[in-house]
């Protein structure tokens, strides 16, 4: 993939990612929910995003394969499985939709232009207050449909997620906060 179809992409992203928000946050004054083009909007969104994990693995872009199958695996999972769900409310969904969205409007911009210090302590501050809420909030979405499931497989699937965004989230939790200490030192020793 090309640097700039790449480039290209990620302001496609951080422009979708936005209007998310925007709509996410619209949906929670109106105490609707989203709607079908909304999460069509989503989903191409997440393929975009989950096509870095194909390139990391591939050795294309730097970063933390494990940690990125297991959040496309679970943004995949909520889109087909649990967001859909009648055991599923309005609010979940949004704040699910909410935090993604988030997480991202703060990524993009230190993809786009890496070099900014600011826009690195962004990148690592924002997910401080989104993954806890969107973890949480995956989890407890994933909790709901287990409990409307006779599907064992699907009930293992959901399992996981459980499983990893409580566990995996408390343990992941701290090197978060350590990247922002990091960040924050380091744009200190430049002033």
């Amino acid at each position: 993939m090309g640097n700039m179809f790449r480039k290209a992409l990620n302001w496609i992203s951080l422009v979708g990612w936005f209007g998310v928000a925007i709509q996410t946050g619209l949906l929670f004054h109106a105490t609707q929910t989203a709607s079908a083009t909304l999460l069509k909007i989503v989903l191409l969104l997440e393929v975009i995003c989950a096509s870095e994990t194909a390139q990391i693995a591939a050795g294309i872009l730097r970063g933390d394969f494990k940690l990125s199958f297991v959040v496309h695996y679970t943004r995949f999972m909520m889109l087909f499985v649990t967001i859909p769900h009648a055991a599923v409310n309005e609010t979940v969904v949004n704040l699910i939709l909410l935090a993604w969205s988030l997480t991202e409007v703060g990524r993009f911009p230190m993809v786009l232009f890496p070099e900014s210090k600011l826009l690195k302590t962004v990148r690592y501050g924002v997910p401080l207050i989104t993954f806890p809420m969107g973890a949480g909030t995956e989890a407890y979405a994933a909790y709901l449909v287990l409990l409307k499931t006779d599907n064992m497989f699907l009930k293992g699937l959901l399992g996981v997620i459980i499983l990893t965004n409580i566990v995996g989230g408390v343990l992941w939790y701290p090197g978060m906060i350590k990247k922002v200490i990091l960040s924050l030192d380091n744009k200190k020793k430049r002033t």
